[in-house]
């Protein structure tokens, strides 16, 4: 089965939180960003108009108060405001206005301007050419004494005011029957007079003009919803009014108390516009924004999926090594969060095994001597028990036979029967010695004490040792051994090594020849050779000859051969003194070697 990548993994799951909390923001701007901003928007301008209205309340309402009341209002909301007196009439400096009295009752009406002075019907309304005493006809909405005009005529020109008539069309009055319902609706005047006061605008002042105009619309419908009883006039009042289907607006309204009673009216209008514009746009930018943002998460995505799993990558390869008992390699930490600690757990982890499994190493290891030893121990008395056996054999029973020749008076001459019984004996006692000796050696507990001597006389006190021998056979042995020859080594076993070979030489060399005994100086080292004149050794006994008891061919039996156990012997203590040696046919005869380590400087 495939390998699942946790590279992968982490990059799916994290493009996919990216991505699903994208679209969560994403959706929640398009579908609830418009109406919450309209919703802060709404209450912030609201809560600034209760402290203004609350502020003016209480305030001694001279033009400089109102005025900075009025400034901070704006810059806290952006927002118009207009000040009513209860009326209908605008308290500010810049409002533009006439009265007219009326003809037949002498009645003076006030007529707000403002509201029908904007951009397009300035230029209409200033063709009338109104100047004071002029005689005039008025049609439109009367409150108290206010009237909001609807149509203006003179003798020459007539006006009308557009914008009057849809807010009366909203309300369900068509103007060409207003005559008809003069009487359901008695807020509507058709009046005549002549104008006794008059105040309008230069064109310049037409900027001001235009930025209150819809705030009068606005104020118009709301009297206009007083007067149909569809609003409180002595509530905070806030509804929408929308000037056309592109522009929105909300409108605020609250009554100005004094002593319980109502003295003017505060308007505040702020415009949503801005709002559908700014979503208009974000509809537009979200589709590269979304390109963008998704590119983004991409990259991002693939960075945090690869900075989180290369730890982990790493973890898994040393843990992996681990498995396979390799502790070489250790996790970086260089971090201080969880996976940080998790590595340096895992290093501390790696150490205490490698320790652990190291001891267990070395036990076993010591274990496996301690059983090689046993087993070296339990071979070498089977084979002690199984070589004095055999070689004991031979010797009780010539004992046993010359015994039992005695007893019967075989011969008279029971001298020769007893020196033979008593040669026996005594080949019997060197066995059983070597053979103790042999197996101390082969035990693997013998430990040598080395001492620094002089191998040239010990050389010269074994060639004085078997000096009988030597004459015996006429032999002539020739001594080259310097005294000055100094070697770091037992000086007991060393010669008991020398005296078997050249004991072995003695026995192996014809009549009147000669043995060569002698050391030489190899640099840190000194070899020892003894070589004899006679037959070389067949070729493949050179490796046997070592082995315990093994005797190349009959003629060299027990008597004229020895036990048999010399050069096992020799072998054994050779070895124990990690010592080099050997064995090598020459034309003339045969050469033993062995070299020996001089001491160390100082020693």
């Amino acid at each position: 089965m495939k390998q699942e990548s946790v590279v992968w993994k982490l990059f799916l799951l994290t493009v996919g939180l990216f991505t699903i909390t994208f679209l969560f923001f994403f959706l929640g701007q398009s579908l609830f960003l418009e109406k919450f901003y309209i919703q802060k928007k709404t209450d912030r301008v609201q809560q600034a108009f209760k402290e203004f209205v609350t502020d003016y309340e209480h305030s001694r309402k001279d033009f400089t108060t109102v005025k900075q009341l009025k400034q901070r209002f704006y810059e806290q909301t952006n927002a118009q405001l207009l000040l009513l007196d209860r009326n209908g009439i605008v308290q500010d400096e810049d409002y533009y206005y006439m009265e007219v009295k009326e003809l037949n009752t002498n009645k003076t009406f006030y007529i707000p301007l403002n509201t029908i002075l904007n951009g397009e019907a300035y230029s209409s309304f200033m063709n009338l050419s109104l100047q004071e005493r002029d005689h005039v006809f008025i049609k439109g909405i009367l409150k108290d004494n206010v009237i909001i005009p609807v149509t203006i005529q003179t003798k020459n020109q007539k006006w009308r005011s557009d914008s009057v008539i849809e807010d009366l069309k909203a309300f369900g009055i068509q103007w060409d029957m207003i005559k008809d319902e003069l009487d359901s609706h008695q807020f509507m005047i058709d009046t005549e007079g002549y104008i006794t006061k008059l105040h309008l605008p230069l064109k310049a002042d037409l900027h001001f003009i235009s930025n209150v105009d819809s705030l009068m619309q606005a104020v118009q419908s709301w009297e206009l919803a007083v007067r149909l009883g569809e609003a409180d006039q002595r509530k905070l009042t806030t509804y929408s009014f929308q000037e056309n289907e592109e522009v929105r607006n909300q409108v605020f309204v609250k009554p100005i108390m004094q002593n319980g009673k109502i003295q003017a009216f505060a308007f505040a209008m702020t415009s949503l516009q801005p709002v559908d514009e700014a979503m208009n746009v974000l509809k537009h930018y979200y589709l590269y924004a979304f390109i963008f943002v998704f590119f983004i998460i991409i990259l991002l995505s693939f960075y945090f999926s690869k900075m989180i799993a290369r730890p982990l990558l790493e973890i898994h390869n040393v843990t992996k090594k681990m498995a396979n008992l390799d502790f070489s390699q250790k996790l970086p930490v260089i971090s201080h969060d969880e996976i940080g600690s998790l590595s340096k757990s895992i290093n501390t982890l790696s150490v205490n095994l490698k320790d652990r499994i190291e001891k267990l190493r070395i036990t076993n290891e010591q274990l496996k001597e301690e059983v090689k030893k046993e087993r070296q121990l339990e071979r070498t008395r089977k084979e002690f028990i199984s070589g004095i056996s055999h070689e004991l054999k031979t010797p009780l029973s010539v004992i046993r036979s010359f015994a039992e020749g005695i007893k019967d008076k075989i011969s008279s001459d029971t001298d020769y029967y007893t020196d033979v019984i008593l040669e026996e004996v005594d080949n019997m006692n060197t066995l059983i010695l070597e053979m103790l000796e042999l197996a101390k050696l082969e035990s693997g507990t013998y430990k040598l004490k080395m001492t620094p001597f002089s191998i040239g006389d010990l050389l010269s006190q074994v060639h004085a040792k078997l000096s009988f021998n030597i004459e015996n056979k006429h032999l002539h042995v020739q001594l080259e051994a310097d005294r000055t020859l100094i070697v770091q080594a037992n000086r007991n076993k060393i010669e008991q090594v020398v005296v078997n070979l050249l004991s072995n030489a003695i026995r192996h060399t014809p009549t009147g020849q000669c043995i060569t005994l002698g050391a030489y100086d190899y640099g840190s080292e000194v070899k020892v050779i003894i070589h004899n004149t006679g037959e070389p050794i067949p070729e493949d006994s050179l490796e046997r000859i070592w082995d315990r008891f093994y005797r190349i061919d009959a003629s060299r039996s027990r008597h004229t051969g020895g036990t048999g156990l010399g050069l096992s012997i020799t072998k054994h203590i050779l070895e124990l003194h990690k010592a080099p040696f050997g064995v090598q046919n020459l034309e003339d005869g045969v050469t033993f070697y062995f070299q020996l380590q001089k001491p160390e400087h100082g020693s």
